[in-house]
């Protein structure tokens, strides 16, 4: 109201100055009060339909900005938005159009469906001999972006510190930031992993929980058992909750194993598992994912997760239930790894032959980070990515929509993109 005055004040003013100028014939006082009645109305409504608050404490996604930039121009290579081109596996496409020609169109339970929890437990269990009740430690969500934020809005109340990765996901910040909690980057090795050697000083009293995310998004890094050990112990000894996302478990290109972080000693009791079937299986306009852990904290998410999407898609649920403990999933993910790699190494290989980048191999996702602080045209990072895009016609993402550390770096996803393409690529990147 105190604004609404102030404005109120200086229209008087101006309008009072103006009708000095003017004849009183032209304009009387009762259209001077029209006036200031109108313009008063309009400014009251506007600061009535303002955003609320907590919008203005995030920045749009980058990733988006030039997803939708790029659309309908000729000419236009993108590796931009984080997904695969592999086509679907024709066995989960089946049972999904069977499913939904026979009626499977409406809600299910807001936990999920039963066929679809069952497997989730089958799989982990398989893969990780992990084991969830299927019944009271897994909750299925509508994408892994949801099981994070439904997580989040679950355990960080205002003022709570989140560590997370740096550079890490542009989700991750924005999520917690929504939730009123405090983002805390971990600094980064020379190698892009978490530094573990200084985090019990990030730590304080109103640290609540950690995200990793292994493999990276951004980076390509995994991180080891023993590597993590440091982390795991840090949580354990502050009572913190560990939140781990793991979408990229499948598309690993070293000999290493996937590193399940609640399999992990001390891990399990204390950890949600954060997972999407997007990238697995090449569904990422399904919006289907999971969070698996202690029964007493998935009850938390689940009455959250009711008010937020009452329920994940059904006919998806089900179909991927029937479908990804088959031998025809299995390997599906291991053709997806193998193409993916082929795809990694041609594409390193280019980005190492440009005068000024220089790229580390990713041990997994389909992210590769090259740095660019070396050539000729870097000045920051997202003036280079415009300078690309403008020149060239190709979509990078600079790296410091991921974090502070990202500063120097260009993201560049190879999980569209044909091995033609990657030619011509790191051709226009050579004629910048």
């Amino acid at each position: 109201m105190h604004v609404l005055k102030f404005i109120g004040s200086i229209l008087i003013f101006q309008t009072w100055k103006l009708k000095l100028l003017l004849d009183k014939k032209l304009l009387n006082l009762v259209n001077l009060t029209l006036v200031l009645y109108y313009l008063l109305q309009g400014c009251y409504f506007m600061t009535k339909m303002k955003n609320a608050e907590r919008l203005d404490n995030i920045a749009p996604s980058g990733i988006r900005k030039l997803f939708s930039r790029a659309q309908g121009i000729p000419g236009v290579i993108s590796l931009g938005i984080g997904q695969p081109n592999i086509p679907t596996p024709k066995g989960l496409i089946d049972a999904v159009v069977k499913l939904i020609e026979n009626g499977d169109n409406y809600y299910s339970p807001t936990p999920g469906t039963k066929k679809y929890r069952d497997a989730v437990a089958e799989q982990n269990k398989r893969w990780y001999n992990l084991d969830y009740d299927p019944d009271t430690q897994i909750l299925a969500t509508a994408s892994g972006c949801e099981a994070l934020f439904c997580s989040l809005m679950s355990f960080i109340d205002p003022g709570d510190e989140v560590l997370l990765p740096d550079p890490s996901f542009l989700t991750y910040p924005r999520q917690i930031t929504l939730a009123g909690g405090k983002p805390v980057w971990m600094k980064p090795t020379d190698e892009l992993k978490i530094d573990t050697s200084n985090m019990q000083d990030l730590v304080t009293d109103r640290t609540k929980a950690i995200i990793l995310n292994f493999p990276s998004n951004p980076t390509g890094e995994i991180m080891t058992a023993l590597e993590l050990k440091p982390i795991i112990d840090l949580a354990v000894d502050n009572n913190l909750i560990l939140l781990t996302d793991e979408v990229y478990e499948r598309c690993i290109f070293t000999d290493d194993k996937h590193i399940r972080v609640p399999a992990l000693d001390g891990a399990y009791e204390r950890t949600l598992l954060l997972n999407s079937y997007s990238k697995t299986y090449c569904i990422p306009g399904w919006r289907i994912g999971y969070a698996a852990g202690p029964k007493e904290m998935i009850a938390q998410m689940i009455k959250m997760h009711s008010f937020i999407v009452a329920n994940a898609p059904s006919a998806q649920q089900n179909a991927l239930g029937e479908f990804i403990n088959t031998k025809e999933a299995d390997d599906f993910t291991n053709n997806l790894r193998d193409i993916l790699k082929e795809r990694m190494n041609k594409i390193v290989k280019g980005f190492n032959s440009i005068d000024g980048f220089s790229c580390r191999k990713p041990e997994g996702s389909f992210y590769a980070f090259p740095k660019v602080t070396f050539h000729k045209d870097y000045t920051t990072a997202v003036e280079l990515s415009e300078k690309i895009f403008d020149k060239q016609k190709v979509v990078l993402v600079p790296g410091t929509e991921f974090g502070p550390s990202g500063e120097g770096y260009l993201r560049a996803s190879f999980g569209s993109i044909s091995m033609d393409q990657i030619d011509e690529i790191i051709q226009r990147l050579k004629n910048l």
